[in-house]
């Protein structure tokens, strides 16, 4: 696998707009071009995508392949280029907490959209999780865990007794725990 040498984070305080920016709190699609152009002009391999603090486009795999397939063809999202989520921290911002479920959760979706963009297998395009303020060992511990047994891991379950499983009624969530494509 290919390890990152630039990443890119989003848009820090500047004192101007950056001229691709429609307006001036830097959001919804203005964040997508923003990870394109550190993708395919500043020649970053690795975008951070913060969902720590700010509403934030959890489509943003899906709208990246959608909006820039010239480019993604040429460098795949998770084999050439990566994105990796920033999290917030449930044990320092507790009014945030939520958040970090929502992010977990674009996952899989993420990974559908590529999958449907490459037509097949294909490396998982978040690369790695971001924990911020991190004080154990033990809060890393429980993203990882989360993510396996409530995110990936509820496929398996049935939807009631007797019935089909998660994964038999809305697809399979990818990637699975610990496998290559696995940001865990």
């Amino acid at each position: 696998m290919k390890i990152p040498k630039v990443m890119s984070t989003q848009h820090p305080d500047n004192a101007s707009l950056p001229f691709f920016a429609e307006t001036p709190d830097m959001s919804g699609e203005d964040e997508i071009l923003e990870a394109y152009y550190a993708f395919s002009h500043l020649g970053c391999d690795e975008q951070m995508w913060d969902s720590e603090g700010k509403e934030v486009d959890d489509f943003v795999v899906k709208k990246l392949l959608t909006k820039y397939p010239h480019f993604f063809r040429k460098k795949r999202l998770g084999e050439e280029v990566f994105l990796t989520l920033r999290l917030p921290n449930p044990s320092i911002e507790k009014e945030e907490a939520k958040i970090l479920v929502e992010a977990l959760e674009s996952i899989p979706r993420s990974m559908d959209a590529a999958r449907l963009f490459e037509g097949g297998d294909t490396p998982t395009p978040i690369f790695e999780v971001i924990l911020p303020m991190t004080t154990s060992a033990e809060e890393l511990n429980r993203v990882y865990y989360f993510y396996r047994n409530f995110i990936q891991g509820k496929q398996h379950q049935p939807i009631y007794p007797g019935s089909i499983t998660v994964a038999e009624w809305v697809g399979e969530f990818l990637p699975e725990k610990d496998s290559r494509h696995s940001p865990f």
